[in-house]
Formats: C-alpha cells, structure tokens, sequence
C-alpha cells in the first residue's frame, strides 16, 4: 500500500546486492516479491543484470528489456556473461531457493543460450533439482532444456527425481510441458513406463479431469496433433528435436508409449463411461482414446454404447439421453463418423457395429423423435457400410410418414436420406 515512489526506491537499493540477498533465505522472499509483483520490465532485467556480471552491476541499461536484446547489441560479451551467470546459478542450487520464479527466469535465459559444455556442467548440477522449479514457465523452459540436452545418465536422474510427483506434475498449469519433452526425448520407454507411466496410470481419472493432465493424455496417444496442440506450442517442443543424445526414431518411440498406455487407457472409458461421455472437458479424450489407442476397443465402445441403449424419452431434462445431451450427441456423431476411416485403415472393429448390437429393437425409431436422434441415425446411414445401412434401415420402416409431420431439421434431412435410398431399400 506504499506510493509507487517508494516502491521503486526500495527495488532500487536492490541494486549491488542482488545475487547476496537471493541466496539468503528470508531476503530472497522480499527480492521475488519485488521481482513479481512490484517491478516493471526495466526493473526486473536490473535485478537480473546483477547475475550477467559485474559491469552490469555498476552500470545499468534501462534501454534494455532481455538477455535477448542484450546480446544482440552487446554479442561479443555472451562467453563473459554466460559464464557470470554459471558461476551464479551454481550457488542457488538449493530447494527454498529453487522456487523463486526470477531465479527460474535466469535459469531459463542460461540455458537458452548456453552451449555444450557450460550447458551440460549445468544440467548435471541442477538435475535433481527440477520438481521445485516447474509450476513457472520458465522453470518448465528449464526443465525441458534439461532433458533436451541431457545425457541418458541425466534424463534418467531426472525422472527418478518425478517418483510420486508425476501426477502434480501432469496437472501444473506449465509443469505438463517438461512430461511432454521427456516423451519426446527419453529412448528407454520401458524406464519411461516404470517411473512415470505407472503413476499417470495410479491417478488417471484425478488426472483426465485436469485440463492440464488431459493434455498430457492426448499427448501419449497423438502427439503433436494439430486439433489439441497450438502451433506455438509445437514449435517450442521442435526446439529439441536435433537435440544430440536421443538416437531412437521418433515414430518408434510414440509406438512403444501409446503401446504402454492403450490398455489401461481403454480400461479408463469402460470403468468410468458415463462420466466421460457426458462431460465437454473429457469429450476429445474419450475419442482419442478410442481413435488412436492400440488393441482391441470393443469393450470401451460396448461400454459407451450401453449408455445409448438405455431407454430414450425425448425432451427429458432431469435424466438427458446421451443422444440428446450436447456432450453425449457429439460423442456419438464423431465416434460414428470415424468409422468411414477405420473401414479405408481396414480396421475390424466399427463404433456403429458395436453400437448396433447393443442397442434394444426400437432404439432408432425412438431416437427420430428429435433433432439430435434424427442427426446420428443420419450419420449411421452416411458411414455408407452395407450392414451398417441395412440394420438401420430395417429398424426405421415404416417411420417416413412419422418424420413427414416433423418440423426439426433432423428430422427433414433424414427424411431426404431416406428417399434417396428408397430405390435400393424398402422403406
């Protein structure tokens, strides 16, 4: 509640002191909040210039916003500062310091620019130090560096230095990323497996209901997909793709997790359908897991289509049909429409089949009572399989002068279906 004035008097008798009063344990808290809270940009790169050396101790460039732009016009100085900053970093190497978000700043900057030697001599000192460090952006960077340019030896300190934090991990608003670089880089998946696959199986349902940790789900079974991963994001994970210490082939290595993980991830939708199907936040999940896992998935689609077999009463509010439902209907549209692509990949087990089988006689004729019914009997009959088309078509006869009375869109567009195929069927 002090005047800004003050404030930025007080930032200022940082200034000299910085690197002293970080390594002081009570000092440190009143430097981070400054650092966080207080501070504007020209401020924290003073309070950070202090690790780059001590020329930028004594003299300050308020023009100046980044490390960055530092060394773009000061490039000849990036050997002195680097190894200033080494030299720095080695000293706040310690659990209460490590959660401070400006030492994950230079941290990050270190490395972002760091090379070979300097950066392995780093990676190894910081190694099992990574936990207290992720639940920032740039101590995530930092731990993605880590295990980008880390050596097996490394990569394997590391995640042994995850046991029982993976699931904290997978739900950290940036901890997730540094999971998603070590599926992207560790060659030994079965020490993969071991160490951190078995505790995202242990919480995978506490975990699909993060955002987060659903992200890091969808990762293991379509890693770098478009449809759930932003082009930024991407393009920062590809910063460790030439990274010199992962020989195996990528593909290989996506393979041999998503072989891991399709069994229990399977298990996942049978034990806990009816949450997932009608839930927005697990919808993408639940198709992914469908769409993309290994093995046999008919028991997680008999799973979800005995929910669709249950009674159906059009317009019911207090118990909603997941054909009706808005998660349940798009559930059902996309998990039958991807059975076009599973027939093309000559796949032998089809969502419709599954769905068809299940479903009590009368099913879809009471799904045409309404406009999402009559939209997924449409999408039955578009998957244009010859078994597929005959069983709805033989359980809808007699229904056109039913959906001729009818004034929902659904319905009109089925109808028109229905016509269009009345040369080939008897309806």
């Amino acid at each position: 509640f002090r005047p800004k004035p003050m404030k930025n008097a007080v930032i200022k008798s940082f200034h000299g002191n910085v690197r002293k009063l970080v390594r002081h344990a009570e000092a440190s808290d009143v430097v981070e909040l400054a650092y966080n809270d207080y501070a504007n940009a020209s401020q924290r790169l003073s309070l950070l210039e202090e690790f780059y050396g001590p020329s930028f101790t004594l003299f300050k460039t308020p023009d100046i916003k980044s490390l960055d732009q530092l060394l773009l016009i000061q490039p000849d100085k990036k050997e002195m500062i680097l190894s200033n900053m080494k030299e720095a970093l080695l000293t706040l190497i310690d659990k209460t310091i490590l959660g401070h978000s400006m030492v994950h700043r230079i941290f990050h900057e270190f490395f972002a620019h760091a090379k070979d030697k300097m950066r392995s001599d780093m990676i190894e000192s910081i190694r099992e130090h990574l936990v207290p460090m992720m639940h920032t952006r740039d101590g995530a960077r930092t731990a993605m560096y880590c295990l980008w340019y880390g050596t097996s030896k490394d990569r394997k300190i590391i995640m042994k230095s995850f046991k029982s934090h993976v699931a904290k991990i997978c739900k950290d608003e940036f901890g997730y990323l540094a999971l998603i670089a070590l599926f992207d880089t560790v060659d030994d998946t079965k020490l993969v497996g071991k160490i951190v696959l078995e505790e995202i199986f242990k919480s995978l349902h506490d975990i699909a209901q993060n955002q987060h940790g659903r992200k890091v789900l969808q990762y293991l079974l379509c890693p770098r997909d478009p449809h759930f991963f932003q082009p930024d994001l991407v393009r920062i994970l590809k910063e460790g793709d030439n990274n010199p210490h992962s020989k195996k082939d990528t593909t290989l290595r996506y393979k041999e997790l998503l072989t891991m993980v399709s069994p229990p991830f399977l298990q996942y939708i049978v034990d806990h359908a009816r949450d997932l199907v009608l839930e927005n936040a697990s919808l993408l999940l639940v198709l992914s897991i469908l769409n993309y896992s290994l093995g046999d998935p008919s028991e997680a689609m008999k799973a979800v289509a005995e929910i669709a077999a249950e009674p159906f009463v059009a317009g019911s509010l207090e118990n909603q049909h997941i054909v009706e439902h808005p998660a349940g209907h798009m559930t059902l549209k996309h998990l039958i429409q991807r059975d076009r692509e599973r027939i093309q990949a000559g796949q032998p087990v089809l969502f419709s089949q599954v769905l068809l089988r299940t479903l009590k006689d009368g099913s879809l004729k009471s799904w045409a009572a309404c406009n999402r019914g009559c939209f997924t009997l449409l999408f039955l009959l578009e998957v244009d399989h010859p078994e597929i088309t005959d069983t709805v078509i033989s359980q809808l006869s007699g229904i056109r002068s039913s959906l001729k009375k009818m004034t929902f869109r659904g319905a009109q567009i089925l109808l028109q279906k229905l016509d269009a195929l009345s040369g080939e069927y008897k309806l």
